[in-house]
């Protein structure tokens, strides 16, 4: 309770702040969701993003030097996925950026020798840590074709907020079932079209497994909504129940 007491000080403190104004427009040009929101979702993104960048650990990599840009960038990115909900919904403390994509190895064990090793666009753990690639996140800004790293590996890190990566986050009481139908329905859906070689308007990867499905639909559900909304209603609604938005019935 102390704890919670000393967070909420801080956070009221550091809010009392103007917004900086050199990030302002780091924003507008970099998070194209930005200028669509209503005012009120506007400040309460830039609260937000000031919480995000000043709580959590950050850390380039690879000789990459983290600038200001890169962290509102990628916080103005996170933090639309929680703009009615709260920061303390990501579970995580380190986001490490690269300038590229890099090579990881996976262990299937931590205490064994790595299994292989690959070169990665991003990762997302659920001990606390995330992974990007700046080239990759620059790229999806200047292509707007519905992927999102950012929201991609952000939406695992909600996935992981029930301790299991299985595409249901935690969400309320009596939710459970409607959304292992609906993701379990739409997900065989984009299997079958993958397996055919059908053109769908979520990506392909998605079919990989429930988890990435999920991570796969919040970026559709943020980059392409009117577009959802029609091709895969139930599915939006679902995902509109969650993050509490309607970015379909947002300003063009």
């Amino acid at each position: 309770m102390v704890f919670s007491w000393l967070k909420n000080r801080r956070r009221e403190k550091l809010l009392a702040d103007p917004f900086p104004e050199a990030w302002l427009p780091v924003l507008e040009n970099n998070v194209p969701q930005y200028r669509r929101l209503p005012p009120d979702d506007q400040r309460q993104l830039c609260d937000l993003v000031r919480l995000m960048i000043a709580e959590k650990n950050w850390e380039g990599c690879g000789g990459l030097v983290l600038t200001d840009e890169i962290k509102v960038t990628i916080a103005g990115l996170a933090c639309l996925l929680i703009l009615h909900r709260d920061l303390d919904d990501y579970g995580l403390f380190s986001i490490l950026v690269y300038p590229s994509a890099y090579m990881a190895a996976e262990s299937e064990f931590p205490l064994l020798a790595p299994r292989e090793v690959g070169a990665r666009e991003g990762e997302s753990w659920s001990g606390g840590a995330l992974v990007l690639n700046w080239a990759e996140i620059t790229e999806n800004l200047q292509e707007q074709q519905g992927q999102n790293l950012v929201l991609h590996e952000f939406a695992h890190q909600l996935d992981y907020s029930d301790r299991e990566a299985n595409g249901v986050p935690q969400v309320e009481c009596g939710q459970f079932s409607r959304w292992q139908q609906v993701i379990a329905d739409e997900y065989r859906q984009l299997v079958a079209a993958a397996r055919e070689g059908r053109p769908t308007l979520l990506d392909h990867y998605g079919a990989s497994n429930e988890a990435e499905f999920f991570a796969v639909a919040t970026e559709c559900f943020f980059e392409r909504p009117q577009e959802m909304w029609q091709q895969h209603e139930t599915l939006y609604q679902l995902l509109s129940d969650y993050y509490r938005q309607d970015p379909a019935t947002w300003r063009q």
